[in-house]
């Protein structure tokens, strides 16, 4: 099956990738652009640092001459280094194809100004005045030079670069025009589909809606809602057609049968009139249940045989107390029935000491409890659930504990069951011996004469633990219920 959340994040996927496609292709443009643009700009500050060096080595190096001072030679060895530096820098930023002649001179002209320098100052140190002016002059030549091919080098730069700014305004001009044409498309190819795809369900809905309508006038002869899809709409289209369908045959049932409707109220008072002995009830269950086992139906004759010691215990004299045993005894039945419907979906487990069964309990104590945390926080609950009961003695109570992982309850219910056990939170349904937990706290609160009996622990979607405190001592002299 083709799910329509499928669809619709198949589609957010290809659009979310086509957006940034374009948005990826824009982006690297641009940045292919800023690097071109600082690379030229790069060249224009290597040659101007070129030029500036050159003039601080010379300058540092005649403040020298004319004032021997060792702070003005240590400048110019620093001046002399960067311009060396500055030096090799051209090889790889400057130089290419079309200037290679020119930089290489200009790379000349830089290592003749450093070497005259450095002559200048070796020669004034050995005192020859003579040679060393000469040197000093052959050094400002050299300086005059390397001025002149830096405004030749920044020039060639310029026109370059007006190349490349008209190059950048065209191509920004083609991706602006892409761009717009491409988002264009986008929105447009993304309004198409959103329109194919809404029509692909609305579609069918209208069928479905045209159709709800003529079931509702009483037209349940319609024909069959036709539809080639394998997604939820055609999940739904084909159990509509089979509701209509099985709508159609029970009226028809109902229509055939509606003359034996008097005959049916007869017996049904004829049968109300009269009450139905428990003992013929008990023996018709156990003859069905030995029927079953005779006939290899043994899980069938397990079943019976459970829900007949149920009944006959749940129709017990309730004023009789009975032993922990017998109550856990026959909410190991309820387990076995529960367990039969609902299978996997629901876990049951007791542990309970062995010191705990001599105990002495109302009749119809544990059940009706176990029942209530099954209907109320274990069947509302979507994964698998699980009833425990606990029982151990301590400091002279037996404690009991009824445990489960269900839908669990507010802690104003859980308060009002502590506090006012007489007050009826929810109506009761589906209980089988319509004891609701009300009454068995109050039940029990009459037996051991104490109104310090249940605690519960809950918080909703938590579980709910329901906690029995039991006295020993005195339990024989207990009052009967």
């Amino acid at each position: 099956m083709y799910k329509i959340k499928t669809k619709l994040m198949l589609f957010y996927v290809i659009l979310f990738l086509i957006l940034n496609s374009l948005s990826i292709f824009l982006f690297y443009n641009h940045k292919q652009t800023v690097q071109q643009y600082d690379h030229i700009l790069n060249r224009f500050f290597l040659l101007n640092d070129v030029s500036q060096k050159s003039n601080e080595s010379y300058e540092s190096m005649n403040a020298y001459l004319n004032k021997k001072m060792i702070d003005d030679l240590e400048e110019y060895q620093n001046s002399r280094d960067q311009l060396f530096q500055l030096q090799e820098q051209l090889q790889y930023e400057l130089k290419n194809q079309n200037n290679a002649t020119l930089v290489t001179n200009y790379e000349n002209m830089i290592q003749s100004l450093v070497d005259e320098s450095d002559l200048a100052v070796s020669t004034f140190l050995n005192d020859d005045i003579e040679l060393y002016s000469v040197k000093q002059r052959e050094a400002l030549k050299l300086l005059g030079f390397i001025q002149e091919e830096t405004l030749i080098l920044l020039n060639n730069e310029l026109s370059e670069f007006q190349a490349f700014y008209d190059a950048m305004n065209k191509r920004n001009a083609y991706m602006e025009s892409m761009g717009i044409a491409m988002f264009s498309g986008t929105f447009l190819m993304g309004l198409l589909f959103a329109f194919i795809f809404s029509n692909d369900i609305t579609k069918p809905i209208h069928r479905l809606t045209g159709a709800a309508r003529e079931i509702a006038r009483g037209n349940l002869e319609g024909e069959d809602i036709q539809t080639p899809r394998k997604d939820e709409l055609g999940f739904l289209t084909t159990t509509f057609n089979q509701m209509r369908t099985d709508l159609h045959y029970l009226v028809r049932q109902i229509k055939d049968k509606s003359e034996q409707e008097k005959l049916l109220k007869e017996m049904e008072l004829k049968s109300l009139q009269s009450q139905i002995n428990p003992h013929f009830l008990f023996n018709t269950l156990n003859t069905i249940a030995k029927t079953a086992y005779i006939e290899g139906s043994e899980r069938i004759y397990q079943l019976i045989t459970s829900i007949s010691k149920l009944l006959r215990y749940n129709l017990s004299q309730i004023e009789k107390p009975v032993t922990l045993a017998d109550e856990i005894n026959i909410v190991k039945e309820y387990f076995f029935i529960q367990k039969a419907r609902f299978e996997e979906r629901v876990h049951f487990k007791i542990d309970v000491q062995e010191d705990c069964l001599s105990h002495r309990i109302p009749i119809l104590t544990l059940q009706p409890l176990v029942e209530n945390a099954f209907i109320h926080g274990i069947e509302p609950f979507e994964k698998e659930g699980e009833i425990a009961i606990e029982g151990f003695v301590n400091d002279g109570y037996v404690y009991l504990k009824i445990r489960d992982n269900g839908i669990g309850m507010d802690k104003e219910v859980s308060q009002v069951l502590t506090e006012h056990p007489s007050e009826r939170m929810v109506k009761s349904s589906g209980h089988s011996t319509g004891l609701g937990m009300h009454n068995v706290i109050r039940r029990l609160q009459m037996f051991y004469q104490t109104d310090d009996i249940l605690s519960i622990y809950s918080n909703k979607g938590q579980g709910t633990v329901i906690q029995l405190k039991l006295p020993i001592q005195g339990q024989e002299e207990g009052s009967d219920v």
